[in-house]
């Protein structure tokens, strides 16, 4: 083995089998990642959810496959409740909780993914692997206000100047579209 490198959890060739649903339904990504039966795309029990309580609607970690150490984003293809906190300047403002839809890249989940890029890059000097299922970037006004395509750009940015390989993925039955397309696309 090289420096740093570990010696795989699991057998480099064996079986993933780990599959979104065959009728498209929502499911957890995290399965198909990493999963108790050690079918899932990286070594078994590697994977570990970095930023979770934050752009809930993309999910973010490291994982290792054959050994090697990747950072690892991927989409969240079920809703999910985003917490918006009471404006402290405000006494009449209330805490509200939003649905945001699966496979959506919302204002905090644009930036979660611009962020995670630049830290497994700069940082950490990782390959990416993106397990791509987004249909496109939210359009309301409130998203719009809240610089939704400032963090799409951002994201662009950080994946032109990503130095380490980056794979993307896009898994059975997945989706991209619109804007999503434009920032993966090779």
């Amino acid at each position: 083995l090289k420096p740093g490198l570990l010696a795989p959890a699991d057998p480099v060739d064996r079986p993933v089998t780990a599959r979104p649903p065959a009728d498209g339904s929502p499911y957890d990504v995290r399965e198909l990642l990493d999963n108790a039966d050690g079918t899932g795309l990286f070594d078994k029990g590697s994977f570990t959810e970095t930023l979770a309580g934050w752009g809930k609607t993309v999910v973010a970690g490291r994982a290792k496959l054959g050994g090697i150490p990747f950072g690892v984003i991927s989409v969240e293809t079920r809703t999910v409740e985003a917490v918006v906190p009471a404006d402290p300047a405000n006494p009449d403002s209330r805490e509200s909780i939003k649905p945001q839809a699966g496979q959506v890249w919302y204002p905090d989940s644009a930036h979660k993914t611009a962020q995670a890029i630049a830290d497994f890059g700069r940082g950490e000097k990782l390959p990416l692997m993106i397990l791509a299922n987004w249909r496109g970037f939210s359009g309301g006004t409130r998203d719009m206000y809240d610089e939704v395509l400032k963090f799409g750009a951002k994201i662009v940015d950080e994946l032109t100047k990503y130095d380490m390989p980056v794979f993307v993925y896009i898994p059975p039955k997945a989706e991209l579209r619109g804007g999503a397309w434009v920032v993966v696309d090779p």
